[in-house]
């Protein structure tokens, strides 16, 4: 801060009280350009909690799905620098009824590597439904999207702390970490992700951390604007406007995730007390721990009639079609494990073949403001073969939940391979 015994800046913004005690160790003569300007982002982030509906639609999602954030710094001792393989495995472990994943990497990652290299080492996750957060922007409106989040040391960790949300940390090298400074009270007070351990059970009880990391971001909360206008036009020696400082909210629209369809899963089925289906949905071309979902259950591998990899399109059990227009032989002749062709033909109905030519018409509650999903209800037939012709049913109705959802569907019509 000092050239040749002489300051060098006019002014040294800091956002807290307790910054000036680290200044004055440093260098003392520093104090007297101190100026404790506040945090103007995390004044903008406490602005734009109430957006965060809003900020969850830009993520694409629209229910109680949990939205779990993974946010990296950079560095070798970051979470993406000590655990490349982590992100994979969170998106491989969440069922992707009930978790979305968004993925946040500090700006010195996407550029030291290239662009194209973090979407290169993130391909599968994007093809698996996650969410890559640009660089530039929308990192803040997905931290206010969040319900949890996985993280390190970095400032984008403290912030989501420092908001109340619940925090795990994967990686928190204390070497690093600056004594009594907020992100110091994370790293006291937030659980360390246990790497070994089941990640969707530590996700759920997963706790906001000590109230003191919002308490050490910024000592003049709401104040930032105000604070360091009035600085900057002191710095210009002119008078400053008469209006209130104005400290814009974040805008939805900033947030432009990088994602790509979905088009191959894992679902299992099992049935309850009463009868009623549940079923489970796993990202397919990540890979999982052999401990754990999806690899620890009886499945089945569901993909849409343009899944790229072949491996995958040509070992599914289950293809899903765009529309009724594409012929089930066809796709019967060229993929020789599939048994079950579903296609969509209105909002409320969809058609399934089986390999044996047996045909049914399902059809879901109009009042069902999602739609009916086709891929949903050919797992519960392919497990329970309801229109194999060696199993006939005679069940007409059957109720099947998803993630939060549940799904009350008719067997409109039954035509056998052998009519």
């Amino acid at each position: 801060m000092t050239h040749e015994g002489e300051l060098v800046p006019a002014a040294i913004v800091l956002s807290h009280d307790e910054q000036l005690d680290r200044l004055a160790a440093a260098s003392p003569d520093a104090l007297k350009s101190a100026v404790v300007g506040g945090d103007p982002c995390f004044d903008r982030l406490a602005l734009s909690e109430h957006k965060r509906r809003r900020y969850r639609l830009g993520l694409g999602v629209d229910d109680d799905r949990t939205i779990v954030v993974v946010t990296s710094t950079w560095g070798r001792r970051s979470l993406f620098g000590a655990h490349p393989d982590l992100i994979s495995r969170v998106v491989a472990e969440l069922e992707i009824d009930r978790f979305v994943t968004a993925v946040i990497l500090h700006p010195n990652t996407w550029y030291a590597h290239g662009p194209a290299q973090i979407r290169l080492w993130l391909g599968e996750c994007l093809r698996a439904g996650a969410r890559l957060i640009p660089p530039a922007e929308g990192w803040q409106q997905a931290l206010l999207a969040a319900d949890v989040i996985i993280g390190d040391h970095g400032s984008v960790t403290g912030y989501a702390a420092a908001l109340g949300r619940p925090t795990l940390l994967a990686t928190f090298p204390s070497e690093d970490v600056v004594p009594t400074s907020a992100i110091d009270a994370l790293g006291r007070s937030a659980a360390r992700l246990d790497l070994r351990g089941s990640l969707q059970a530590q996700l759920a009880a997963a706790q906001p951390p000590d109230p003191k990391v919002r308490e050490l971001t910024t000592s003049a909360p709401g104040e930032a604007g105000a604070r360091l206008r009035a600085e900057f036009y002191r710095l210009m020696r002119l008078p400053e406007p008469p209006r209130p400082a104005a400290l814009p909210q974040y805008e939805p629209e900033a947030l432009r995730p990088i994602r790509k369809a979905l088009t191959a899963w894992w679902a299992s089925t099992s049935t309850d007390a009463e009868g009623n289906h549940i079923v489970r949905r796993w990202p397919a071309e990540p890979i999982g721990r052999p401990d754990q979902p999806p690899e620890d259950v009886n499945r089945h591998l569901v993909v849409s009639a343009d899944e790229p990899r072949r491996d995958l399109a040509g070992t599914a059990a289950i293809c899903v079609l765009d529309d009724v227009d594409t012929t089930a032989t066809s796709i019967f002749r060229g993929r020789p494990a599939c048994s079950l062709v579903v296609a969509r033909e209105s909002a409320t109905t969809c058609l399934l073949t089986h390999r044996t030519g047996s045909m049914a018409r399902l059809r879901t509650n109009p009042d069902d403001e999602r739609g009916i999903d086709p891929a949903i209800l050919a797992s519960v037939v392919h497990d329970q073969s309801m229109i194999a012709p060696d199993r006939p049913t005679d069940r007409r109705t059957f109720v099947a939940f998803v993630g939060s959802r549940r799904i009350t569907v008719d067997i409109a019509a039954v035509l056998r391979g052998s009519e």
